[in-house]
């Protein structure tokens, strides 16, 4: 997947916010055993909104550092790591959709203030990153896995 081309814009913001809003669909109207039984791969649904939770708040204190440190060092992040610690199959469902939510609300109110966007990060794989691509990233991973989830979860 190409992901050099990534700009954060207003349309951006609102795929953050819609998604953490499907996902918060999702587990309102979806008991916890229809979560766990259903699978994306190797992942129950429930996993995959863990997986969500966990890589929205890695990405909010990406922006958070890129804009308030002077270039940042931002780590890899092992995601099989956090899955077998997280044990997100067993969590809350509504906790995790509010994690989500929680992040996904830090990335968008950072990125509105003026200036915010351009400040950079310098990704232990990827070398320097604006707080925007990072933002559009994480609006590009979150936007991917809600599309796997919304055919097995749709409204009644």
């Amino acid at each position: 997947m190409r992901t050099d081309d990534l700009v954060y814009d207003e349309d951006t913001a609102f795929t953050l916010a819609d998604d953490a809003a499907t996902i918060s669909a999702i587990v309102r109207r979806t008991p916890d055993e229809q979560l766990r039984a259903a699978k994306i791969g190797e992942w129950t649904a429930k996993e995959v909104i863990g997986h969500l939770a966990d890589t929205a708040e890695v990405f909010a204190e990406r922006v958070r550092r890129s804009v308030a440190e002077d270039r940042p060092a931002l780590p890899s992040v092992d995601q099989d790591k956090i899955h077998l610690e997280r044990r997100n199959n067993d969590a809350d469902a509504m906790a995790l959709s509010k994690r989500l939510q929680a992040a996904h609300a830090a990335i968008v109110q950072t990125l509105q203030r003026p200036g915010t966007r351009d400040r950079i990060g310098v990704h232990a794989e990827r070398g320097p990153v604006t707080a925007g691509w990072i933002g559009a990233y994480q609006a590009r991973h979150s936007h991917e896995h809600v599309t796997e989830l919304q055919p097995l979860f749709p409204p009644r």
